[in-house]
């Protein structure tokens, strides 16, 4: 295409049209100072318009703190934050109550050990109050029993003396109450006897006296199962039975009695059909009722002499020449080692 020079058209450049300032941009940045850390918001942080871009703190929600005082950075994370006055004055009455509560504690706990020491004197108290009645009553047993066995002593004697009329009431009422050396006074009183002197007047019944002496020998007394024994052995108011015998005799003999160890060795040693001699069995009573002797020389006004234990060396006597050495040699070791309450061990 031919241009031609007059149309005035030139195909040179165009200049480019004045480029225009562009309008400045509407900032969004809102100075805002933390409440906290005091920091002043700058266009250039990329942080939450709401949030502090220090220290993170929502603006709305944060407690103001004091400016820094001098010699102090104001950033430093580490200074106390002035606390709500509420949260103050609870934190300011806290030491009290802790205060408060441990003085409760302590007092409760005194309470309770002043009660717990209270409660333990008290069962002190008791426990010897307990044992100091016990030991009363032990005390006034020991004075009542001592006590009854002087008047029967009394009464005993008012009986050898001639005076046993008197004197049966008040031992039949003294057995009727259980006791044993009562019992036992009362049946030699019934009995009779040349070994006493009874009282003109004085009635007699062998029937309750053996009665009276079998309650006694079941109640434990030993002078009445070596009365009975004797009756028996010498069949005295009752027909002779001398097993019977032996048996009262056993029964006596195993408490230890004087009397029951030497009436047994004696039936031992003479034999009584159907009780056959047993001389090493006697060797060993004797020996007991020897040594018994010796421990308690008095004797029992209640036994005829028949029942006597220091006659046991007089048996031991008689009955050596029938006895070979070894076998007393094992009837010493028997009584050397029988204790009362034991079996007699043959």
């Amino acid at each position: 295409m031919t241009t031609n020079p007059g149309d005035g058209l030139s195909l040179a450049p165009l200049d480019p049209a004045p480029t225009q300032p562009a309008p400045a941009a509407a900032s969004s940045h809102v100075a805002r100072t933390c409440p906290r850390c005091h920091y002043t918001r700058q266009a250039s942080d990329t942080a939450p318009a709401w949030q502090c871009p220090r220290c993170a703190v929502v603006y709305d929600k944060a407690t103001p703190r004091p400016r820094a005082r001098a010699g102090h950075d104001e950033d430093d994370d580490t200074q106390p934050v002035p606390l709500d006055p509420r949260r103050a004055r609870a934190s300011a009455g806290l030491p009290w109550a802790w205060i408060a509560l441990g003085s409760a504690m302590l007092a409760g706990a005194a309470l309770l050990g002043w009660k717990w020491n209270g409660e333990r004197q008290r069962s002190a108290q008791q426990v010897q109050r307990a044992a100091s009645d016990s030991r009363a009553a032990d005390v006034s047993q020991a004075r009542a029993v001592q006590d009854g066995r002087a008047r029967i002593d009394a009464l005993e004697h008012q009986w050898r003396m001639g005076e046993g009329a008197q004197a049966l009431p008040a031992v039949r009422a003294l057995a009727d109450e259980g006791e044993p050396r009562a019992m036992v006074l009362l049946g030699s009183m019934l009995l009779g006897g040349s070994s006493y002197r009874n009282a003109i007047g004085q009635p007699l019944d062998p029937a309750e006296a053996l009665q009276w002496l079998e309650r006694a020998a079941r109640a434990g007394d030993a002078t009445a199962a070596v009365r009975l024994g004797g009756l028996y052995e010498r069949g005295e108011h009752v027909p002779r039975q001398p097993s019977l015998a032996e048996n009262w005799y056993l029964r006596a003999a195993r408490q230890g009695d004087g009397a029951g160890l030497y009436s047994l060795g004696m039936l031992y040693a003479r034999g009584a059909d159907p009780v056959s001699q047993r001389p090493v069995p006697a060797w060993m009573l004797l020996t007991l009722a020897e040594r018994a002797s010796r421990a308690a020389p008095e004797r029992d006004a209640l036994l005829t002499e028949q029942h006597y234990p220091s006659s046991a060396r007089a048996g031991l006597v008689r009955l050596k020449d029938k006895l070979h050495p070894s076998d007393i040699a094992e009837a010493e070791r028997l009584a050397d080692a029988w204790k009362p309450g034991q079996p007699l061990g043959f």
